[in-house]
């Protein structure tokens, strides 16, 4: 990823709400909106000499930094430039927003804060801010850790607040930014990428981890040729598993335009899953894909029709040292061993559940202050950050 480009010359708000949905609105405005569109945009047809100018809706092809293809998307253009105040009207897929997102803070945009909730009585900044992001949460799980954190960061501002030993309050302040990431653990569903050679089931995994049909399964080697998304949940965290196209040698230009497909998912996946036949068939395909892919670097290995029989442990044998050991026998079409699968995912992306039991910030603005409550040299200004924090909401 390309570092910021220099100090903020404008802002962009995702302007709809937040998981799945048809479309999504992003505002971007500010000069160095013109960065942005220069680098990402690419403008339809003879739209590439139209002028941005007032009241235009354009359509354009929004490109990541290295020109490929993202989203085929519509601007509505409400300022010109040089102020440039842009829509940008998105297919509403989180991983479609958040590439949008981290395109527009490349070009040293930065985003504004969420409008605190006015929807219903709230006691203070904390609770108003849990409402205001409570439907980015994708799972019940994720609602009920954010309706949690309410009041355990209360309970913890007040105890530090309290303390009378500096170091140590100012040592909790810190403590209490460290588990921010956890809000995105379930705003943003983590995409899961399926990989091995062909026939060995990625599909029929694909499926049973959805519980439903989704993905096209045949016993003909090469019937997935291009990547699927299938939204689903691991313990309670969203993720979006990648159903691709079997990696191997082949002269087919629809498999060969498939394989290169799954390249680029595996390069853009949080995670990467190796799905290998442990019922011992296709051994040179599968010698073939260990050997041309034994670089990259899986967080689980799965054997899957291991309840076909057959000799699993010479597979085992020549799986590459750095990979996860040893490998998970599952069966995708009986559905056993899914959980155990499950479990490694998590330990290995480093979803630690108990991590989630401790209070911590879960906005920008919170953590801003607790940093600065942490870096404070006297109690008076340490106390007054935190109340900053745990400030009363404005009366209606």
């Amino acid at each position: 990823m390309r570092e910021p480009a220099g100090p903020s010359s404008g802002d962009f708000q995702v302007l709809t709400g937040a998981g799945p949905a048809a479309i999504a609105v992003i505002r971007a405005r500010g000069v160095g909106v013109e960065r942005f569109a220069r680098a990402h945009l690419r403008l339809a047809g003879k739209g590439k000499t139209q002028v941005w100018s007032r009241g235009r809706v354009l359509r354009a092809e929004l490109r990541d930094g290295e020109g490929a293809a993202i989203d085929d998307i519509l601007i509505s253009v409400h300022a010109e430039q040089p102020l440039w105040d842009l829509r940008l009207h998105l297919h509403g897929s989180p991983w479609i927003v958040g590439r949008c997102t981290e395109l527009l803070r490349e070009s040293g945009l930065t985003q504004r804060h969420e409008e605190r909730t006015t929807l219903w009585k709230t006691a203070d900044s904390i609770e108003a801010e849990a409402h205001a992001r409570l439907p980015r949460m994708t799972t019940m799980q994720g609602a009920r850790w954010l309706c949690g954190q309410i009041d355990a960061l209360r309970v913890a501002l007040r105890s530090l607040m309290a303390e009378p030993v500096f170091e140590k309050a100012r040592a909790g302040a810190c403590d209490l930014t460290r588990g921010a990431p956890a809000f995105s653990w379930y705003a943003r569903p983590l995409r899961v990428a399926l990989v091995g050679p062909p026939n060995v089931g990625k599909s029929t995994l694909a499926n049973a981890l959805a519980a439903e049909m989704v993905s096209l399964v045949a016993a003909r080697p090469g019937t997935t040729r291009d990547w699927v998304e299938v939204p689903g949940e691991v313990g309670g965290f969203p993720v979006v598993w990648l159903d691709t196209a079997g990696l191997h040698d082949g002269n087919d230009p629809l498999e060969a335009a498939g394989i290169a497909q799954t390249r680029r998912v595996m390069e853009e996946a949080d995670a990467l899953v190796v799905v290998l036949d442990g019922s011992g068939e296709s051994q040179e395909v599968q010698t073939t894909f260990l050997r041309d892919y034994g670089g990259i670097a899986p967080v689980c290995v799965l054997l899957n029709k291991s309840d076909l029989g057959g000799n699993a442990s010479l597979l085992i044998g020549r799986l590459p040292a750095p990979w996860p050991s040893p490998p998970i026998m599952i069966s995708a079409a009986k559905r056993f061993g899914l959980e155990e699968f499950e479990r490694q995912l998590l330990s290995g992306i480093g979803r630690d559940k108990h991590s989630l039991e401790a209070p911590c910030s879960f906005t920008a603005r919170q953590t801003e202050h607790l940093r600065a409550a942490a870096e404070a040299t006297d109690l008076e200004r340490f106390r007054a950050r935190l109340s900053h924090c745990l400030q009363e909401p404005e009366p209606d």
